[in-house]
């Protein structure tokens, strides 16, 4: 028996193609949507003015536009102009606080428009006060009180004034107000000067003095290049010192490089957290997630900032050292992204 076979209708089989083809192409997009959740959205970081902040600053700016963001150049703010671009929305998130530290910089009512996040590096921030290792020795320092003493302040008198010279923080930063606050409460102003000028110059005149073997006092911190300039434990030494605040008086165990273990600092140790602002979040959840993910090493970010400075490297100029950060680290960072993906959907 022959058999026959009705023959499929062209044009149906046109139409079914075609839908089968639209889609394929609706789910490939949807899928591409789903990996690239920022998608049309511009961002505005704002970045600090100190060169630890550059990689922290681009490591994010590398993983939103991984998701998709159209992330533009971070603008280099002052602390309490940076708290407030988030607070007012000039500025949509700043991965450069620290805190306890930065507290007393925010405007009014700024917890209730903008949100710190869970620290990115806890306790990374540490601070205080050092003096040259041949001066220390000399004098016998181990503390600033020492800087009371009439011998001491004329050897430390780079100025002329009869008192010791602090070379610290310019104004606007939160050091500035912490060293400020701690001359004032242990009454200090008649022992000790703050030269409060622009940091970078103020660390230069300190390295000056102490490479031509002149005493020097000065304030610096960590993640930093400062500490590969002058080495804790070789050029000079952390010295105690009294905190302002209760919390902040707590020694500090295992610092490299200290007269004294356990150490008084004289600052808390700061958690280096990312604050953004509320309206920004709640339209992203992908990023807001990604705040939440970050964690990033002390040790790279000191060694970023070091290599900064010893190849005097511009900010753009950083960008490919974190890109190879994050590809050496590709499995935790494709977490934290996939975490951020799955907050968008």
């Amino acid at each position: 028996m022959q058999t026959t076979t009705t023959p499929r209708h062209p044009l149906k089989q046109t139409t079914l193609a075609l839908s089968a083809a639209c889609l394929l192409g609706l789910g490939s997009q949807a899928a591409a949507d789903e990996q690239r959740p920022g998608e049309g959205v511009t961002v505005q970081p704002a970045v600090a003015s100190w060169t630890s902040a550059v990689p922290v600053s681009w490591t994010f700016v590398e993983l939103l536009e991984e998701l998709g963001y159209d992330v533009q150049t971070p603008i280099s703010l002052s602390n309490p102009v940076a708290y407030l671009a988030i607070s007012e929305g000039d500025a949509d998130y700043w991965p450069n606080a620290w805190f306890p530290l930065h507290e007393p910089q925010l405007p009014d009512g700024f917890h209730d428009v903008a949100t710190l996040f869970d620290p990115l590096c806890t306790a990374c921030g540490i601070q205080g006060y050092l003096v040259d290792t041949p001066s220390l020795e000399e004098y016998e320092i181990t503390g600033i009180d020492d800087f009371t003493r009439d011998e001491v302040k004329a050897a430390f008198d780079a100025t002329g004034d009869g008192k010791a010279d602090l070379f610290g923080c310019p104004p606007g930063w939160g050091c500035h107000e912490g060293i400020n606050a701690m001359l004032d409460k242990f009454e200090l102003h008649d022992h000790i000067n703050h030269v409060d000028a622009g940091y970078a110059a103020n660390f230069a005149e300190a390295l000056s003095r102490i490479q031509a073997g002149e005493p020097a006092l000065y304030y610096t911190w960590g993640p930093s290049a400062w500490l590969l300039s002058l080495v804790p434990g070789e050029d000079v030494m952390w010295i105690n010192a009294p905190g302002i605040v209760e919390d902040e008086a707590e020694r500090a165990e295992g610092v490299e490089g200290a007269v004294s273990d356990p150490i008084e600092m004289g600052f808390a140790a700061a958690d280096i957290q990312v604050a953004a602002n509320n309206d920004f979040l709640e339209a992203n959840p992908a990023a807001a997630e990604l705040f939440r993910q970050v964690r990033l090493p002390l040790d790279w970010i000191s060694m970023v900032d070091g290599e900064m400075d010893e190849q005097d490297l511009s900010d753009a100029e950083v960008r490919p050292l974190v890109a190879d950060w994050i590809a050496d680290n590709r499995d935790t960072v494709d977490e934290w992204l996939d975490a951020a993906r799955a907050a968008a959907e």
